[in-house]
């Protein structure tokens, strides 16, 4: 899916370019994934890509699933390759988020014709903060960014059977991929005419019999390359059910807590909540006031454009569909979570690249020639995106997957795996993590709900086994020591890990029998 149509024996120095950010896009993604720990969520995703690889559930029907199933089988085939490790869970999001680079990049091109707004979106994509620290990530969004994306391409492109195909797939990876539906059909009507050509009535085409046939049986292809996609989904989840499995549908919706309208009270902490996240967009100031100020002149021009060109029509297309993107997460009680707003990236890099092409293209100068202006606002628009881009590849920003919370639970899986077998692990917040880094370990893992009950299972199995129990330094082990202390059993510290900063993170303890007074 190359953003310019070039002879392939011919590689020009725009394509070098998309190479070039292609692998310092790599660079940039590669450090947080392979430093920063599982994310809760990640670390469960790897659980089920083991369940499944290990042929221990393929069809993850003993545990609770509230995802489509794409992402694990995915994660599975990974961990086959590669060992069950951070690096290899996180894999089909890494090079989702690579993909999704030269994905934009077309996806311009084909709306606009123009190579340098697609050298713009793919450099967006690229240096984004937000799409480097979530494309190091084992989360289903930027697998399904990048689905969507494509489907998106290819309905622009008027290959509507690859485009159900790929709408279907973003589905699978992530319920919410339905969200492309609205952008993949009105990229595809936009896309029926020439950048320039005016627009005049849609029904035209079709008011002839067979005209109207012909128009049903080639779009045809896109409702059943999507429902086939989603038909097979569902018809794993069938086959869940049958052994006694909850749906996942039914699971993610029940996970959202209820969707509703917001209350009037939530209005500006939700606004307040949403727009912090976006700062990290491009975490630039220049570059989001340019946004900003770019996206108001590209309405202003759409609007006094008389009469209506397909890239102006696209222009205003592209704008509203981000914004009622963004007014649903605010308005409908959906949580206020980083990765909600993924999908926004590479459609605002799609239209940065057009106001870069736009501005440099109406710069005025005696002694400059056109390419020169060109090159000087897409240098400039890099250079800006270069210091927030290593910053996000040092995980200084908020968003994404693990920020330090979890560092050290590498060392605390390391001595519980060195333990004897069946020495038994009780957790209450770690249960996930557990789950993947221990799997097929040599421990027993127990979950402890309430200090008593903890109590009560080590009074009664405590001088049978090694009992081990860890603590992260958000939670405090004041109330488990109390419940202890009345069975005459009491907390001994064996290991402590810090974080990146230097603050502890876990605590590691033996528990073992009060010593005679």
């Amino acid at each position: 899916m190359s953003p310019v149509p070039l002879s392939p024996l011919r590689w020009d120095w725009q394509r070098w370019g998309l190479v070039g950010l292609l692998l310092l896009a790599w660079a940039l993604r590669l450090p947080p994934a392979l430093e920063n720990r599982f994310h809760a969520d990640e670390a469960l995703y790897g659980y089920w890509g083991l369940l499944i690889g290990r042929g221990r559930d393929p069809w993850l029907a003993t545990v609770p699933v509230y995802k489509p199933p794409l992402l694990p089988y995915l994660v599975a085939g990974a961990e086959l390759l590669f060992g069950n490790s951070e690096f290899a869970v996180r894999l089909p999001g890494l090079l989702a988020g690579l993909a999704t680079i030269p994905l934009a990049a077309a996806l311009s091109y084909a709306l606009y014709r123009d190579r340098w707004a697609a050298l713009g979106a793919a450099a967006g994509v690229a240096l984004s903060p937000f799409a480097i620290l979530f494309s190091a990530t084992a989360f289903t969004d930027p697998l399904m960014v990048a689905l969507g994306l494509g489907a998106s391409l290819a309905a622009a492109r008027g290959r509507l059977a690859w485009a159900g195909l790929l709408a279907g797939s973003a589905f699978a990876a992530k319920q919410t991929g339905l969200i492309w539906l609205p952008l993949i059909v009105g990229l595809h009507i936009l896309n029926t005419k020439s950048p320039n050509q005016q627009i005049g009535n849609p029904q035209s085409a079709i008011r002839n019999p067979q005209s109207r046939k012909a128009f049903l049986i080639s779009h045809s292809s896109f409702p059943i390359s999507f429902f086939l996609v989603v038909g097979l989904v569902f018809a794993w989840d069938g086959i869940r059910a049958a052994q006694g499995a909850g749906s996942f549908w039914r699971m993610g919706v029940a996970g959202y807590g209820g969707l509703r309208l917001i209350w009037p009270q939530e209005l500006w902490t939700r606004l307040a909540g949403w727009v912090g996240l976006a700062r990290y967009f491009f975490a630039s100031p220049v570059v989001s006031a340019a946004l900003l100020v770019g996206l108001s002149l590209l309405v202003w021009r759409a609007i006094v454009h008389h009469p209506y060109s397909r890239t102006s029509l696209t222009d205003l297309f592209l704008i509203s569909s981000s914004l009622t993107y963004f007014l649903l997460h605010w308005l409908w009680a959906f949580p206020v979570w980083d990765r909600y707003l993924l999908p926004l990236i590479p459609i605002l890099s799609i239209l940065l690249g057009r106001i870069l092409t736009l501005a440099a293209s109406h710069l005025q100068s005696p002694i400059s020639i056109r390419p020169l202006s060109f090159i000087i606002y897409h240098l400039s628009f890099v250079i800006l995106l270069l210091l927030p881009a290593c910053n996000a590849a040092h995980s200084r920003y908020p968003v994404g997957g693990d920020h330090g919370a979890y560092d050290g639970i590498d060392r605390i899986v390391a001595f519980l795996r060195a333990l004897p077998e069946g020495s038994v692990v009780y957790q209450h917040w770690l249960g996930w993590h557990y789950a993947d880094y221990l799997f097929d370990g040599p421990v027993y893992v127990a979950y402890w709900p309430t200090p008593a009950w903890l109590a009560r299972d080590v009074q009664a199995f405590g001088t049978r086994e090694p009992r081990y129990i860890a603590f992260p330094s958000w939670e405090s082990s004041a109330r488990v020591k109390q419940a202890l202390g009345g069975v005459g059993y009491t907390l001994a510290p064996v290991l402590t890990t810090t974080r990146r900063d230097g603050t502890r993170s876990f605590t590691l303890y033996h528990i073992q029998p009060q010593a005679a007074p």
